[in-house]
């Protein structure tokens, strides 16, 4: 009697127990040992060693370490590794014997792997050439033959009444959107197993494509004189717009500038002069390079090699390249601003701690807005005046004796 409660406690125990083993993490859990399909298998003495993975994934996103006492570490993140054209796949039964780390994928009944080196953690980018102008960004690689290009896109702005408004008039700011832009060079083949589009070597690359990204890194920063700073989240064309309100008019004495004449707003008064703003946006740029490689299939064919020796088949045959397939590669990460050679005045601090954390971007184009909050129909217009610029004219009305929602 004095046992059951043990017993009891001990039975949850286990139960607790077996229930976290299925959410521990790959790395945690105890490789089976009999190559099942259970997790990771291994087997010991040059057998086989895998992971089973999506036949469709490529080899580099994952990776073990396999040694000769059969330990086997998962070694998960988001780097990608190079991975060296010493890659081979043994056809038929896994005869691939080594000491060295190696990366492995199942193939159904086939198990790939490859030499490797575990890297740092993350990729660096690959732009010997880095250009950045207010327009877009350039990179090249020189290795690869490859130029690719993206355009910084166009963030849209909406505003009302424009472009001119009442002081103390209800006038709203909205982030009409500020869409990812990508880019792309390319690069058909390169030799570099000393082969030809026709007669593929070992090494040999094809369909070499450099892809650069920006994607909108926070809100769009709005600034006016007597307003401040607004920060407009991408609410899209349909969302609802800040409203705000000047105290004093684009008078040259409360900061009002250039005349609307000298820089086309032709639906004012030439002569009135206009508040200058900017509008400018956060964006992170990233890169991925992707290409297929020529690797050897190897086969054990009887008889000696070249030199007489045997080294498969219980010493009956010799390993022997038997033909070329062609395996998915890929690689990608951030270029961060403190990477590369940007003015300062492309860098974006958001946090403010000295560090840049995106690129500014201030391609921007004002969309007029009715009362509605519209930008179709018979008020639509759209401006734009480059490098973020926004012109605004503001003034106290003609016998104005209220505002909208006062008596």
């Amino acid at each position: 009697m004095k046992t059951r409660p043990f017993l009891f406690i001990a039975g949850i125990l286990v139960s607790l127990l077996l229930s976290l083993g299925q959410y521990l993490p790959v790395y945690a859990q105890t490789p089976s040992t009999d190559g099942g399909t259970g997790g990771f298998g291994v087997s010991t003495g040059g057998g086989s060693s895998g992971c089973e993975t999506d036949p469709g994934s490529s080899a580099i996103e994952s990776s073990t370490t396999y040694s000769g006492s059969g330990d086997l570490h998962s070694l998960f993140s988001d780097a990608v590794y190079y991975i060296p054209p010493e890659f081979f796949r043994v056809a038929g039964e896994d005869r691939y014997s080594t000491d060295d780390d190696l990366m492995c994928i199942k193939k159904g009944p086939e198990t790939v792997c490859v030499p490797y080196e575990s890297g740092s953690s993350g990729a660096e980018h690959p732009c010997e050439t880095f250009t950045m102008t207010p327009g877009g960004i350039t990179c090249a690689n020189t290795e690869w033959y490859i130029n690719a290009r993206v355009n910084f896109p166009v963030t849209f702005l909406d505003l009302r009444p424009y472009p001119a408004t009442l002081v103390r008039w209800p006038t709203a700011s909205r982030c009409g959107g500020l869409p990812s832009a990508s880019g792309t060079g390319t690069y058909p083949y390169i030799a570099f197993g000393g082969g030809s589009p026709g007669n593929p070597q070992p090494g040999d690359w094809r369909n070499l494509v450099l892809t650069l990204t920006l994607n909108p890194a926070g809100p769009m920063f709005f600034t006016m004189p007597h307003i401040g700073e607004l920060l407009l989240q991408p609410v899209g064309p349909t969302g609802s717009p800040e409203i705000f309100r000047w105290e004093l008019p684009s008078h040259p004495a409360a900061g009002g500038g250039p005349l609307a004449g000298s820089v086309g707003l032709s639906e004012l008064p030439g002569d009135m002069p206009l508040f200058v703003g900017e509008a400018k946006s956060p964006y992170r740029l990233f890169w991925r390079f992707t290409y297929e490689e020529a690797v050897a299939i190897m086969d054990c064919v009887s008889g000696p090699n070249g030199d007489g020796g045997y080294d498969c088949d219980g010493g009956s045959g010799h390993m022997e390249m038997v033909g070329i397939e062609w395996a998915g590669r890929g690689m990608g990460g951030e270029i961060q601003p403190e990477d590369v050679p940007v003015p300062a005045s492309m860098k974006a601090d958001l946090n403010h701690d000295g560090n840049p954390d995106a690129f500014w971007d201030r391609l921007v184009t004002i969309r007029r807005m009715d009362d509605n909050n519209n930008i179709s129909g018979r008020w639509a217009a759209s401006y734009s005046f480059g490098g973020g610029v926004v012109y605004w004219g503001v003034r106290e009305g003609q016998a104005q004796i209220g505002w909208p929602g006062a008596p």
